[in-house]
């Protein structure tokens, strides 16, 4: 069963994380880009995320189809969330306004996705933590250093807890003990975890850790507690038994927020200031990776994915044609055309188009690339107002070479989106004599898309977009990114490919094993053949990619692996 990091990220996305080898495998739109997100939760069976969005909203994604299913209007500036053990509610804090006198918490019933209560609590709410037997909630009200907790019973206050200056995030040992709640600190940082009693509801004792504490989490074996330190850049281990930190880990800049593997091996931490997450091993206590993700990431959850996910009891299998590959391109393309000797007279009209596919080449054969040379016919009709009001028509040939993927016994189709026609104007007053030439500029949009009938299951249906295509052919690695290898055959001794880069540009590629360089060569703008021998080899192909270390695109054809 795979588990999945979801980040948080303020361009109001999604990053997900596949932790078994930390790569960005998806990121998901949440709502406009204005919106910010700040905090995630997973249902316990891993089907759904609650996340906040702080102007008044919680989206409600399917982790399946990664898409958002509905979103529920809740109170102002919601920042902290939790879901209950039996994911039969969530509990959402709502900051409120600066100058709000109270803030409050509202309840979503998770069947229904509808709001069925709201609480008042202290000033700023923030961080949310559910008892391991969803009797109780507690929630940190930052500008009351207390700690209010609410009966889910009856959806009441039943009492408050008086903890340190400005907390932030809170977490329940799963023993349902005892719960830990990071005092962040207001007009200057704090460093302290307030340690509370839960059968009394009494701070028990207060430790030190690193400067302003803001996020917590605890080991599925509830041994050790983590919290992120946003002032120095530190996440503190403390141990449950003896209370103490035993460890300062540094994680890199802005620590904020913190979640555990279900396994307890790693604990993932968001880095605010420089969009990254640092991933802690938990038996050694230090940093083994960072991740790449959205802009100023803050809350992250992490949860086991069923896959592949629960068909509906209603199944329903239909035919159609699948859009397997799309790519769109633009084509421009000035004429001259004979003017008249009066003013401003020549007129320029799109009357007929067509695309035709002239020629299709396989180029790689794993991929099912191929090259598709097209050609674009568009038929003009000129009008000269002079020159005995002459009308005549003209044709305009283009011609384009692209790279689509085209599986066997698919299709291929050239569409025109739109075609325009256009001629210089003569500046007043100037007289230009019969037969002279002037521009006219014939412009084109097309897209071409492979396709085949296939039979498909309609929740698995989704919408795609046309990239732009490259004239390089090919497959594409850009600046930065890598390719995975084919997996057959499944081991590989060595890799061999046609490439070239972008005209007058020189990149690296670089074969990895399990994300560590192996061996690389230098790709210049001429097509030429390469061979990788892999030192030490053979290696699994699933653990080896190719990755673009330039500035320059790199174009693959003939990729093979033995």
């Amino acid at each position: 069963m795979p588990t999945f990091a979801y980040v948080a990220n303020d361009n109001n996305k999604v990053s997900v994380i596949d932790t078994s080898n930390n790569t960005v495998i998806n990121t998901i739109p949440v709502l406009s880009p204005d919106n910010i997100v700040k905090a995630i939760a997973i249902t316990p069976d891993g089907r759904y995320l609650y996340v906040t969005n702080l102007y008044n909203v919680v989206a409600v994604i399917d982790t399946c189809s990664n898409t958002v299913v509905t979103t529920i209007t809740v109170g102002d500036f919601p920042s902290g969330i939790a879901v209950t053990p039996d994911g039969r509610y969530v509990y959402v804090a709502n900051s409120g306004l600066a100058t709000s006198t109270s803030g409050t918490v509202s309840v979503i019933d998770t069947n229904t996705n509808l709001v069925i209560a709201t609480i008042p609590v202290g000033r700023d709410p923030v961080g949310v933590a559910i008892t391991p037997d969803g009797n109780f909630v507690y929630i940190t009200n930052a500008k009351s250093d207390n700690v209010s907790v609410i009966d889910t019973a009856t959806n009441t206050v039943v009492t408050t807890i008086a903890v340190g200056d400005f907390p932030q995030g809170i977490a329940i040992t799963p023993n349902g003990n005892f719960a830990y709640v990071a005092n962040q600190g207001q007009s200057s940082l704090s460093n302290t975890v307030s340690v509370i009693n839960l059968s009394t509801n009494t701070v028990i004792t207060t430790i030190t850790v690193g400067l302003g504490p803001t996020n917590v989490a605890i080991t599925p074996n509830g041994n050790f507690v983590y919290v992120t330190n946003v002032g120095d850049n530190t996440v503190s281990v403390i141990d449950v038994g003896a209370n103490t930190v035993i460890k300062s880990i540094p994680v890199g800049p802005c620590p904020f927020g913190i979640a555990i593997t279900p396994d307890g091996g790693f604990a993932y931490v968001t880095r605010a200031c420089d969009n990254k997450v640092a991933v802690i091993a938990t038996n050694t206590n230090t940093v083994v990776d960072t991740i790449t993700v959205g802009n100023l990431p803050l809350g992250v959850a992490i949860g086991n994915i069923n896959f592949p996910c629960p068909a509906p009891l209603d199944r329903m299998c239909i035919e159609t044609t699948r859009i397997f590959d799309s790519c769109m391109f633009d084509m421009e393309k000035t004429i001259k055309i004979p003017v008249s000797n009066k003013i401003q007279g020549l007129q320029c009209e799109v009357l007929e188009t067509k695309c035709s596919i002239l020629n299709v080449t396989k180029i790689d054969e794993q991929q099912n690339l191929v090259d598709v040379k097209l050609q674009i016919k568009v038929v003009l009709r000129i009008t000269n107002n002079g020159c005995n009001n002459s009308c005549f028509k003209k044709v305009i040939d283009f011609h384009k070479n692209v790279t689509l993927m085209l599986p066997e016994g698919g299709d291929l189709s050239c569409e025109i989106n739109n075609a325009t026609c256009g001629c210089s104007e003569v500046s007043e007053g100037t007289r230009i004599c019969c037969n002279n030439n002037s521009d006219c500029t014939v412009k084109v949009t097309a897209t071409v898309k492979s396709k085949k009938l296939v039979q498909v299951e309609v929740p698995f249906l989704r919408s795609c977009e046309s990239k732009q295509c490259s004239s390089n052919g090919g497959i594409k690695i850009v600046p930065g990114r890598s390719y995975p290898l084919p997996s057959v055959p499944s081991e590989i001794n060595s890799i061999k490919f046609l490439a070239k880069t972008d005209t007058g540009m020189t990149s690296q590629v670089v074969v990895l094993l399990n994300g560590q360089p192996l061996t690389f060569v230098a790709v210049t703008e001429e097509l030429k053949p390469y061979k990788l021998d892999l030192p030490g080899g053979p290696y699994p192909a699933q653990n080896l990619s190719l990755k673009n270390l330039g500035t320059s695109n790199i174009y693959i054809r003939n990729l093979t692996t033995k």
